[in-house]
């Protein structure tokens, strides 16, 4: 875009002028003005989306959408948290949920409701820690009869069992026991 180039006011003057030394020290203090304006606007372009934004865009993005951010968040989970509100449009089914909670994770999840309880279950490393923002979150999108719980999906009995491994197939594997809970393994 024009506001990622350099500015060099005396190149735009005829080749006589430009050694003109009063063109030169006008050029000389017109430049740095220019390129500190053009960051200004680059800045304010990439405002403009919440996936280039950042700091003060950021900060505007989440004023205009009434997202809280998580304590001591890095760009990206701001970014994370903006990307799930702004999912947040009726209708809200499972497969909009499933969005909202893997645009805040980044960590596939399966969705299940039973008895008025929204049951989220994952595996892998979320990319935020404190979920608390995402709590709030649904709780703004879902019906107000609905309660939410998230869960880490250890492996059970029947996922093992469905592997059809050997104890000495098993053990070759190598796993450690926290690795072996975890079940990422599972492929």
């Amino acid at each position: 875009m024009f506001y990622d180039a350099k500015a060099n006011t005396l190149a735009m003057l005829p080749e006589r002028l430009q050694s003109i030394l009063e063109f030169q020290a006008i050029a000389g203090a017109a430049d740095p003005e220019l390129d500190g304006l053009n960051g200004a606007i680059g800045l304010l372009a990439a405002s403009a989306s919440v996936s280039t934004a950042s700091g003060d865009g950021l900060l505007r993005w989440e004023k205009i959408l009434g997202v809280s951010a998580p304590i001591n968040s890095t760009d990206e989970a701001r970014r994370q948290a903006l990307r799930a509100r702004l999912m947040t449009k009726p209708p809200i089914n499972l497969t909009t949920l499933r969005g909202i909670v893997e645009a805040f994770m980044g960590v596939p999840v399966e969705i299940s409701v039973a008895d008025s309880v929204v049951s989220v279950v994952y595996r892998g490393t979320s990319r935020v820690a404190d979920l608390t923002p995402l709590y709030a979150e649904l709780y703004e999108t879902i019906p107000a009869s609905l309660i939410v719980t998230i869960a880490y999906k250890y492996v059970v009995w029947a996922e093992l069992d469905a592997q059809d491994l050997t104890f000495d197939e098993l053990d070759a594997l190598g796993l450690d026991w926290d690795t072996f809970e975890r079940g990422e393994w599972i492929g």
